[in-house]
């Protein structure tokens, strides 16, 4: 079990990483009075970037519980 939530939390820091290291997320992320927030498409890319981190930290906190 909890090699599959190592596995998981692997697969899901690389996607985080891919994500931050495409254009789309530069452009979201990018200086200007609203950073790109208002934009639908840059929204989305936020959201994503949102889910992904929060993906990330739930899985660090399941293998947390089931190792301690």
């Amino acid at each position: 079990m909890v090699e599959r939530l190592r596995a998981d939390l692997e697969e899901a820091t690389a996607a985080l990483r891919a994500h931050k290291a495409s254009w789309p997320y530069a452009f979201a992320m990018a200086g200007g009075c609203h950073g790109g927030a208002e934009h639908p498409s840059l929204r989305a890319v936020r959201n994503e970037t949102d889910r992904l981190h929060a993906r990330c930290l739930d899985l660090k906190a399941l293998i947390a519980e089931l190792t301690d």
